[in-house]
């Protein structure tokens, strides 16, 4: 299909709020050249600054929003991009993906939630590597990608070793993605809590910045470098409101202005909710809506297993009927470890009739090596703690 391209007038200008001197706009020919950094605490109102832009600017290039949190699905709907799910695409759909996207000028949300963080990192490098590869004739259909929770995609240090390889790909990706994008028609909007937590090499390749409220030292020291602020003007980064910010770059201003962010169209989703207090339940109610009797963790039972040590131990294992049920589910737990699934998941995953898989969890609890719940259609599993021990970095709690 051959759809014309509108014309991209580089001196476009867009509204983003108001400061002291009048109108704060966004000149988005400058953007596309030196990208742009948004960064505030928790609660700054930096996703709605970053909506606030995504809606003034769908009309004059093409926009694709990067969201690791599943928050934009409404602003999606309002510019009319398609939302595609990441957890449901291998990596290598994402980056034809990002490929068709560029060939066809598609509006694009891309939702990054309810994947392990790797895999998070991993879906939006592989989409990112697509979005670089288009060819030189599709260069020239101007795209801005707008990454909220960057930290997320591109942090500052890896949570484990194991972590380490990943983190390197997420990083050398978007880095490489800022630094090389203004020649392919690439602009980026990076929105993050903490400068702290992002990666030093993608915050040199963000000319632009709106500079938000910043708690911590480390925050506040790397904020006002970036704004030329010495230690008073560093002060008031402490005292901003939610949203108003420090705004500076080509892109804004020539020096820093203190500007407060317009309302945005669509409501933020991820903000934070109003006050509600608990319940008025009683103790007896209360237990009878937890259900806490079915909710007890299944002690390890003084069968022949428990008793048993070494190889009698591992010979009865390998004899109980429950065995090969038993096995499957170790591996299965081992898959997602440290977290939790239900008996029900188990038995679809694993093909197997829900009474094999209550046989192979008790079995597995009967020896120690499965943290599990009486039989019910509520069951929940996962690897003990030892065992979690062995195949995760990640810090381990009981279910209980």
């Amino acid at each position: 299909m051959n759809i014309p391209i509108s014309n991209f007038t580089r001196d476009a200008r867009v509204p983003l709020g108001h400061c002291s001197t009048g109108p704060l706009e966004l000149d988005l020919g400058k953007l596309m050249s030196g990208r742009c950094l948004i960064q505030g605490s928790s609660g700054a109102g930096k996703s709605q600054t970053l909506r606030r832009i995504i809606e003034e600017a769908f009309d004059y290039l093409t926009t694709i929003i990067v969201d690791p949190e599943g928050e934009f699905a409404n602003l999606a709907a309002h510019i009319g991009a398609t939302t595609v799910v990441a957890r449901d695409y291998a990596n290598d759909g994402l980056t034809a993906l990002a490929l068709r996207t560029r060939q066809h000028r598609i509006a694009l949300h891309l939702d990054l939630a309810d994947l392990e963080p790797d895999h998070r990192i991993e879906k939006a490098a592989a989409f990112f590597a697509g979005l670089l590869s288009a060819q030189r004739e599709h260069w020239a259909h101007t795209v801005l990608v707008c990454i909220d929770e960057a930290h997320l995609l591109a942090p500052h240090m890896a949570a484990s070793a194991r972590d380490a390889e990943t983190r390197r790909l997420g990083v050398a990706t978007l880095t490489d993605m800022c630094a090389r994008g203004r020649k392919r028609g690439i602009g980026t909007i990076i929105a993050t809590q903490r400068l702290a937590k992002l990666a030093s090499s993608v915050v040199s390749e963000l000319h632009n910045h709106l500079i938000g409220l910043n708690v911590f030292d480390r925050d506040v020291a790397r904020a006002a470098d970036l704004l030329g602020f010495g230690s008073d003007q560093a002060a008031l980064l402490r005292l901003l409101p939610p949203g108003e910010f420090f705004a500076f770059g080509p892109a804004l201003a020539a020096t820093p202005v203190l500007a407060k962010i317009d309302p945005t169209i669509t409501p933020h989703i991820g903000r934070t909710p109003d006050l509600v207090a608990a319940a008025d339940l009683g103790p007896d109610e209360s237990r009878t809506l937890l259900d806490l009797e079915n909710l007890r963790e299944v002690a390890p039972a003084r069968t022949s297993h428990a008793a048993m040590r070494g190889q009698r131990a591992l010979d009865a294992f390998l004899l109980d009927p429950a065995a090969p049920a038993a096995a499957r589910i170790v591996g299965a737990l081992g898959n997602i470890a440290p977290n939790a699934t239900t008996a029900d998941d188990l038995a679809r995953h694993l093909a197997l009739p829900a009474n094999d898989v209550d046989a192979g969890l008790d079995l597995l609890a009967a020896i120690g090596a499965s943290d599990t719940m009486p039989r019910g259609d509520t069951r929940i599993a996962r690897l003990s703690a030892r065992l979690r021990l062995r195949v995760v970095d990640t810090p381990v709690v009981g279910l209980v």
